[in-house]
């Protein structure tokens, strides 16, 4: 047959009984199954475990029409093969059979919120930022900046055991060696918010409000392209929520302990503030309850919102206050968290005004 409309999904000695989906949907596995069709345009994460409580994978790829992709279970080695890794000859082979395998497909289980969750991820952030030729992706891979933190501990530690030369050691080179093995998120160091040489006027405003630091983030590794940094924003979510990666969890906390304190920023950026507290809020509905208490610092939440709400009540950016509303309704009703800030005094009750 000729190649299927939109994105077909292959899926090849895959073992009954597994937990394996795509964005956001899980599904089990059969005997019958033979993948996913009609993926839409986009990107996507296909992703599997043998049950709940094992690490689970997956690998990210770009949907386009009349695109196939291929997974193969190397019983052997315990494997997960994609695409030319199980060979040029075994994916013509696996393309050919389309006709019959194709009726024993799902379709692709349609879903906007999925959209909004991924719309400023780049594809090409993806193949930097995974490991790999086949952007896969796990629970425990660990990030380039949390390894780094890791392998400067080890080197102290070592040079204070007097162990001699470093590049002989032994487990500092375990730590060199997972470099091709890790998620090159971009460094988010909050010790470092405020500017070089800077005045001690400058150095007590750096160190409240950290505009300065998202400013030269955004110009320094995004080339100043603030969807850029909002499509990585989104990526350490989507690995979260769906591979309970603590390296990505820890890094999308981290772009909100920066982006919640930038007072002259959120002035000069609403319509970036605004598409951010916007995607926030989509991603705090579809955030997993198992993961909540592990994930959502309640803490962080109650203090930080209201900071930011505070900045933007007296900014008096109406659009943005709308948006802070939202959030806090989602944390309450999903997670127990009761933002306290100046929202809730006798404005409250009181109408929103909204510019148009």
């Amino acid at each position: 047959m000729s190649r299927p409309p939109k994105t077909t999904v292959i899926f090849s000695n895959v073992p009954s009984d597994w937990i394996v989906g795509i964005d956001l949907q899980f599904f089990n596995s059969n005997a019958v199954l033979r993948g996913i069709k009609l993926i839409p345009d986009g990107i996507h994460v296909v992703h599997w475990a043998p049950d709940s409580s094992s690490v689970r994978s997956g690998f990210y790829f770009e949907a386009k029409e009349a695109s196939v992709n291929v997974i193969y279970w190397d019983s052997a080695n315990e494997k997960m093969l994609i695409n030319e890794e199980i060979g040029e000859i075994n994916v013509v082979k696996e393309i050919d059979g389309l006709s019959q395998s194709y009726p024993f497909m799902i379709a692709y289980p349609e879903d906007d919120t999925w959209s909004s969750l991924t719309r400023f991820i780049e594809f090409r952030q993806v193949n930097y930022m995974l490991p790999g030729t086949s952007n896969v992706m796990d629970s425990v891979l660990t990030s380039t900046d949390e390894n780094n933190i890791l392998l400067d501990a080890i080197k102290r530690g070592a040079e204070q055991r007097g162990t001699g030369n470093l590049a002989n050691d032994p487990i500092v080179n375990s730590i060199i060696d997972q470099t091709e093995e890790e998620i090159k998120y971009t460094p988010i160091d909050l010790s470092k918010t405020v500017r070089p040489n800077s005045t001690p006027e400058e150095k007590t405003h750096d160190g409240i409000d950290k505009s300065w630091y998202l400013n030269n983030l955004i110009t320094v590794a995004y080339n100043g392209k603030e969807s850029l940094l909002l499509g990585e924003f989104q990526l350490a979510y989507i690995n979260t929520i769906i591979f309970a990666n603590y390296s990505s969890a820890m890094h999308w906390l981290k772009f909100l302990r920066v982006l919640f304190y930038c007072q002259d920023a959120t002035k000069q950026k609403v319509a970036f503030f605004e598409k951010l507290l916007t995607t926030l809020c989509v991603m705090l509905e579809k955030f997993p309850e198992e993961y909540a208490d592990e994930f959502v610092d309640h803490d962080f939440f109650e203090v930080s919102l209201a900071e930011f709400e505070f900045t933007v009540k007296d900014l008096n950016l109406h659009k943005l206050v709308k948006k802070v509303i939202d959030i806090k309704n989602v944390l309450l009703a999903r997670f127990s968290i009761n933002v306290q800030g100046i929202v809730e005094d006798e404005e409250e009750d009181g109408p929103v005004i909204v510019e148009l």
